[in-house]
């Protein structure tokens, strides 16, 4: 009787100081609310297409079961929708960013015009972890990341701040390829025609789930073939496919490795702008994971040749957190590394 007159109490004390209340405004708060979904690109494309395709599960998995609208908001390469949402965004739940992973990465280079301090969003989840790859043509004869080391090899890229060229950038730094970069490439399928009438060996900066989808044909025919996945981590889809980055041992080098290609572990990032209530950000992050394990998003998945392997928004926020405590000496490394002044 003693100790259940104590819990009675304990119970009335915490509800008379607000704390019962607040619990269940947290739960009836999105009733009949809209959540406005901002979207770091413009509509079409691959990060357009997961988060409409998340939007419409959702709201079923928040309590009071809110509407979701989805927004895009594009340009420089999703930093406006970054800047937007952590200095203007509403804080109070309702909405939310899918930002590119890349923004996470911009203070290291010191890009001009971030106004955000990744560590302070909070992160809700990254819907899918990625590796990038290279693939190189059969009539190459380059087979092995052994291979990949040979001199005259040429590889494409539309832009000195893709991944077509920073990858190579990265293994011809710390790997020890001697790979020509050759710019001037109108996107990755130009770069892929190149390589397919000969004038490339191959193109390096595909993610996992373009290599599986939009290029399955070329590599199921075995006009080209994924040589190495690139990444801190192995792709399920590239069994038995060398990865060189995870055979470094210099301390100093996997820092900096860690850095460049640390985008691929938060490869689809969604957050709550900085001072959003803590009980609302522990709903959100629930209702994203429950929604990326429903059974509907996932059959409505397949049929769209989308990939999820989510990463929880705990481990999202602590990943970024700990990049930033990276020693600026190596941060530095890789920012010339990458080509950034």
């Amino acid at each position: 009787m003693v100790f259940r007159a104590i819990g009675v109490a304990a119970t009335i004390a915490a509800c008379g100081a607000g704390m019962c209340a607040g619990a269940a405004t947290a739960d009836d708060f999105y009733k009949g609310k809209t959540i406005t979904l901002t979207i770091a690109a413009g509509p079409g494309g691959g990060f357009d297409t997961i988060a409409r395709t998340l939007a419409e599960y959702l709201g079923r998995h928040i309590p009071g079961k809110p509407s979701i609208q989805p927004q895009n908001r594009p340009g420089a390469g999703g930093r406006v929708a970054a800047n937007w949402f952590y200095n203007l965004a509403t804080k109070d739940g309702t909405q939310v960013a899918m930002l590119g992973p890349w923004s996470a990465f911009e203070p290291f280079w010191d890009v001009p015009g971030v106004k955000f301090d990744p560590p302070k969003f909070n992160w809700l989840v990254s819907a899918n972890r990625e590796t990038s790859s290279c693939l190189f043509s059969k009539k190459s004869g380059i087979k092995t990341f052994a291979d990949m080391k040979k001199p005259n090899i040429r590889t494409g890229s539309y832009g000195p701040t893709s991944a077509q060229t920073q990858d190579v950038y990265a293994m011809n730094a710390l790997l020890g390829t001697k790979i020509k970069v050759v710019h001037g490439y109108k996107g990755t399928k130009d770069t892929m025609l190149a390589v397919e009438r000969g004038e490339l060996e191959g193109t390096c900066g595909i993610w996992a789930s373009s290599a599986m989808s939009a290029y399955s044909g070329p590599i199921k025919s075995g006009a080209v073939r994924v040589v190495v996945q690139l990444g801190m981590s192995d792709h399920p889809d590239f069994k038995g496919i060398e990865n060189p980055v995870k055979s470094v041992t210099n301390q100093d080098d996997r820092a900096a490795l860690a850095l460049i290609f640390g985008q691929l572990e938060i490869a689809r990032p969604f957050a709550l702008p900085p001072g959003t209530p803590a009980d609302r950000v522990a709903i959100m992050r629930k209702a994203f994971w429950d929604t990326l394990h429903d059974k509907d998003l996932s059959a409505a998945a397949r049929k769209q040749g989308l990939d999820f392997r989510p990463l929880e928004g705990e481990k999202v926020q602590a990943y970024i957190g700990g990049l930033f405590r990276t020693p600026k000496a190596i941060s530095q490394r890789a920012k010339k590394i990458l080509g950034y002044k």
